[in-house]
């Protein structure tokens, strides 16, 4: 079932953001028992705040949560946002800023359970949570509504 999710995520996605989820660059996907992980990395590095938006816009994902470590720091901002599952589709996108402080390299994970991808969304926004700043964030009972 996995591999038809991955099959499915690879005929459409890419087309809705080629500049970010470029199949000609696209590494070797890793499965693992309930979700496959896909590394992108990209010809243009770009600002977090324009990976945001373009998530946002162009493939209307759902915003988790923008991550800062450091207020002074351009390393280490991340991001990560998700699709809606009522559209048939269950992944996230995570993006993390080098230290030059662009983005350099978009990583995807597809699910093929509802009940895998919200644990998974809930321990990231966890993680994310104990230390740096959260610019903005969602909350687990605002995502539970979204997978209702």
């Amino acid at each position: 079932m996995l591999r038809h999710f991955l099959k499915d995520f690879m005929t459409f996605v890419p087309l809705q953001l080629p500049q970010l989820l470029d199949v000609t660059t696209m590494e070797e996907p890793q499965f693992y028992g309930d979700y496959v992980l896909l590394t992108f990395p990209l010809h243009d590095p770009y600002d977090l705040e324009e990976v945001m938006d373009m998530l946002e816009d162009d493939m209307e994902l759902i915003v988790l949560y923008h991550h800062i470590p450091m207020q002074d720091e351009p390393f280490g901002h991340s991001t990560c946002a998700y699709s809606n599952p009522s559209f048939g589709q269950m992944f996230k996108v995570n993006a993390k800023t080098d230290s030059d402080g662009k983005v350099h390299t978009v990583l995807v994970t597809i699910y093929d359970s509802l009940e895998q991808m919200y644990g998974d969304l809930c321990l990231d926004l966890q993680l994310h949570s104990k230390s740096g700043t959260l610019k903005y964030q969602k909350n687990k009972e605002d995502i539970l509504i979204d997978f209702l």
